[in-house]
């Protein structure tokens, strides 16, 4: 027999005197049909029914954010959504995260107080493992004491009385003899002292009783309803909300907690549903519009879910995640200035709030307002030196502004934080890269893949860094490596043909460049390095369609340009040759090739003038180029 065995609760009831002898046997009847082994169980003990709650209310508190190490991750990658929120409720039971990812959640630092692969976590947000039932949320519908027979109330005070006067005995006691309906009582009553207590897997075979004599019990499939919810058997609760909603379909409880499992069950678009059912019937339902909003925020309605948030926040205006997740919503919209404000606002309720912060300091970032980043970079060291997530968004700001030792130095602080980070190596081996230390980053990128074998940010630094150092077998793996594993890879197909190319693979090269445009069909450097290649294989006409389909996607493409003219130049159409130079140093007014090629076609021409001004202007670029070049075309 468990501890959690209804038959043993009653024994030692039973042997304190919380209950009669007419109840003891009643209720042992019932529940020990099956099993009678148990009498010389262990007592253990629970609240006295002489302190019964008669608001058997329950709520979940509402507590959504992001972890520090998710924001991490979702700064880093650029990304403000959370595929799920974490809550505590205001329901009967809480429950932990909704349904992140990202941030960030919406996960390096993940951002709930704030984000992390993120780029995004914190301890602002955390969630508790237990949550507690508040005696306010069903307290519309709970069984007054009074509903338990008067006798039972008035044998317990006798009861105490006797033991006050150690007289032990209990054989005056009048035994009365219970329905079936007092006995439901009875068993809800102990299940919701039980749930009072945070005993929620004790309290559920009494709710289970319960419902077996009584089956239309609101309370108790709400209550059963609410541990399951917890125990994260959202189906199961499901099923529990809809007893509860065929009996009442207006019940807000069941409405609310029917849409949190929707929501965490990836259903969001149901869970919408039921929200606004709620909000129909009470618009100052702070809860409904925050997981409303939630459940936009996963569908990627951004303005839609910001305007949940803000309707969230106009109930309540110390609704920290609304504000915070209004904010992330501002900033998927690119609305920085708006979204400063929203994390103003969380910042003003609480100041070290890692997820605001780090979005904050994104935001400047995108607003190209680097000193105010760098600055609510030094504050959130000061505020929280121990937290990773800090200094890989340091780290990643400065590198950004291209002060890679400062960055590197950053990297080393988040490691000794924690030496076993991902995030914090490949940062690291991302600032030797930018340093040429290729050796050294390879070695950072090594290590980020032996703590996570599939992190892509590592995965394609490594290649590039293989690129490099000219180990194009090495590089050529890891593409061929990603494109079997994501055939819609568009960087890995253009890569690959890069590699390729450069080893005078042609026929392969031109087959990823040719998937590359299959896959985006604007890609103007596809079409580009597609027309070197017909240029080295002298399919001049091939090359020139290439070009052409490059500069009309982008008219500013200046090398498209001059190797128009090139193509021209071979086919002996200087006319044409000289529009396209002319078009590429308008452009690009120091592109050496251009001037060099001009200046040929014009010699040949007889323009000894103007072909002396363009061999000119390009020796004073580039002495060399000019002198090793003159009288030659720029291949």
């Amino acid at each position: 027999m468990t501890e959690e065995d209804p038959i043993r609760i009653l024994k030692v009831r039973f042997a304190k005197g919380e209950i009669n002898k007419a109840e003891y046997e009643e209720m042992l009847l019932y529940l020990a049909e099956d099993d009678s082994s148990e009498k010389n169980s262990l007592p253990l003990i629970i609240s006295s029914s002489s302190e019964l709650v008669t608001n058997n209310s329950v709520e979940p508190t509402l507590h959504t954010g992001i972890d520090g190490n998710s924001v991490a991750k979702l700064l880093l990658s650029g990304s403000g959504s959370l595929s799920q929120s974490e809550y505590e409720s205001d329901e009967p039971i809480g429950d932990e995260s909704v349904p992140d990812a990202q941030y960030p959640r919406y996960k390096g630092t993940q951002v709930q107080s704030d984000s992390g692969r993120s780029s995004h976590h914190c301890d602002d947000n955390h969630i508790s493992d237990r949550q507690y039932l508040s005696d306010t949320a069903l307290s519309g519908h709970a069984i007054p004491e009074s509903r338990i027979l008067q006798e039972q109330i008035d044998e317990l005070e006798i009861q105490e009385d006797i033991e006050e006067d150690n007289t032990g005995k209990h054989d005056g006691i009048p035994e009365v003899f219970l329905s079936g309906q007092d006995l439901g009582n009875v068993c809800f009553v102990t299940a919701v002292n039980l749930i009072q207590a945070g005993e929620y897997d004790k309290a559920f075979p009494f709710l289970d009783k319960t419902i077996t004599i009584d089956p239309d019990q609101m309370q108790a499939w709400l209550y059963r309803g609410s541990i399951l919810h917890t125990r994260k058997d959202y189906e199961g609760a499901l099923v529990c909300f809809d007893k509860v909603l065929s009996l009442d379909k207006n019940q807000i409880k069941a409405l609310l907690f029917k849409g949190y499992c929707l929501f965490n069950l990836n259903r969001s678009e149901e869970a919408l549903k039921y929200f606004d059912h709620v909000i129909d019937q009470d618009r100052k339902q702070a809860r409904a519009w925050l997981f409303k909003g939630h459940s936009l925020q996963h569908l990627k309605r951004y303005r839609d879910a910001a305007s949940a948030f803000d309707s969230a926040t106009q109930i309540n205006p110390k609704e920290m995640i609304g504000w915070l997740q209004k904010g992330i919503c501002l900033c998927e919209l690119e609305q920085y200035m708006d979204a400063l404000s929203a994390f103003d606002r969380v910042l003003e309720l609480d100041k070290r709030n890692l997820t605001a912060w780090l979005f904050k300091i994104r935001s400047f970032i995108k607003l190209s307002r680097f000193a105010e980043a760098l600055q609510s970079s030094g504050k959130l060291v000061e505020i929280a030196p121990h937290e990773i997530s800090v200094w890989l968004s340091r780290a990643d700001l400065l590198l950004k502004l291209n002060k890679v030792e400062e960055a590197l130095d950053a990297t080393k602080k988040a490691l000794v934080v924690d030496k076993w980070n991902a995030d914090a190596w490949n940062l690291r081996g991302l600032c030797f890269h930018k340093l040429q230390r290729y050796e050294e980053a390879l070695q950072c990128y090594e290590n980020t893949l032996k703590l996570d074998p599939h992190h892509p940010e590592a995965m394609r630094n490594r290649a590039s860094c293989f690129h490099k150092m000219k180990r194009h077998v090495d590089a050529l793996q890891y593409y061929e490596l990603s494109i079997s594993q994501n055939p819609s890879n568009i960087e890995a197909w253009f890569n690959r043909g890069l590699i390729l190319h450069k080893s005078k693979q042609y026929k392969d090269a031109m087959t990823s460049y040719n998937k590359v445009i299959e896959l985006d069909k604007w890609n103007t450097k596809a079409y580009y390095n597609k027309g070197k290649i017909h240029r080295a294989l002298e399919q001049y006409y091939e090359a020139l369609q290439a070009f052409n389909q490059a500069t009309n996607i982008d008219p500013d493409f200046s090398s498209a340009w001059f190797y128009k003219g090139l193509i021209y130049t071979d086919l002996v159409r200087h006319k044409e040759a000289i529009q396209c130079y002319d078009k590429t140093l308008r452009l690009d007014p120091k592109h050496v090739g251009a001037l060099m090629n001009k200046g040929v076609i014009l010699d040949d021409m007889g323009a000894k003038r103007e072909a002396f001004g363009c061999f000119q202007k390009a020796a004073s670029l580039d002495p060399k180029v000019a002198t090793t070049l003159k009288g030659r075309s720029v291949h």
